[in-house]
């Protein structure tokens, strides 16, 4: 049964959104989990992927993003060949499909005002550079980190990278006893949350502190999370391009664009849902 958390003027910031009901998707589970740890075999890492500050466990992205490092536009994530093809079976895994396309569709049921924006905005980046390839055919998030076992287990962090206003899908993978370890936790609620594998928890990653509690010895815990970049957002508004070479290029609009910040946040954060408002919001027709 899914959970939303609602903040103090009964906005939905999150959900937990738990997994389906159905008797198969243990066997998804299963297969997602055999998927993983088939691909952590064929992959090399290097050190940035084993130590950084999610925690110490082997991750992999894919997808495409935006940054300070990529200076001129959005690209896909830079991976081996050997890696990216091993990154690219994964994707094709009907099981890791299934979760990803569950993330997706309760994104769109829960923060539907959201959902379509960044549809819309990510509709234009693609048409604009066509080299941007997504993960999934059933997925709109456009970047996919995949945690590898046995102890891909976050210390408390938040992903500053990622877009304020959009949520981030987390997958909990695994063979581990849910009441033993491996909560969920997030800090500014409070909340200490049972996060059994196959479950799925949606919250904005880059605003809230969240973290994972160990598991046992012997067990062994992987994710999947999907998200999209904030630059990703910011090079649509500022008319594909970077802030440099917008105010090099349009001071004036450069100016206001800077001086409409509070005012595009308090935009975007009208796009959550309230309580009273997200059945409507979520049965109206997605713009084209």
């Amino acid at each position: 049964m899914p959970y939303i958390l609602a903040d103090a003027q009964e906005r939905v910031v999150a959900v937990l959104a738990g997994r389906p009901e159905d008797t198969w998707w243990d066997e998804v589970v299963k297969e997602a989990n055999r998927a993983m740890e088939a691909t952590v075999k064929k992959c090399t890492f290097q050190e940035q992927h084993l130590n950084h500050r999610w925690g110490f466990f082997p991750g992999l992205a894919t997808g495409f993003s935006y940054s300070v490092g990529q200076r001129y536009t959005p690209g896909n994530f830079r991976n081996m060949p050997s890696n990216m093809a091993s990154l690219d079976e994964l994707c094709q895994n009907p099981a890791i499909k299934c979760i990803a396309g569950f993330g997706c569709t309760a994104y769109s049921l829960y923060a539907p005002k959201v959902h379509q924006s960044t549809c819309a905005s990510l509709k234009k980046q693609c048409n604009k550079h066509p080299t941007l390839q997504f993960n999934f055919t059933n997925s709109m998030f456009p970047a996919t980190t995949f945690n590898f076992g046995p102890g891909a287990v976050c210390i408390e962090h938040v992903d500053c990278m990622n877009d304020a206003c959009n949520w981030c899908h987390i997958a909990a993978l695994g063979s581990f006893d849910p009441d033993h370890g491996e909560h969920f936790v997030l800090f500014d609620f409070k909340l200490v949350i049972r996060f059994p594998p196959g479950s799925s928890i949606l919250i904005p990653s880059s605003i809230v502190r969240h973290a994972n509690t160990s598991i046992r010895p012997g067990e062994c815990r992987m994710s999947m999370t999907q998200y999209c970049a904030g630059g990703l957002m910011r090079w649509v508004e500022t008319g594909f391009r970077t802030l440099g070479d917008f105010c090099s290029q349009d001071p004036k609009g450069y100016q206001n664009y800077c001086s409409r910040l509070k005012l595009r946040v308090m935009e975007r954060v009208s796009l959550f849902s309230t309580l009273d408002s997200l059945r409507g919001d979520a049965a109206a027709p997605m713009a084209s």
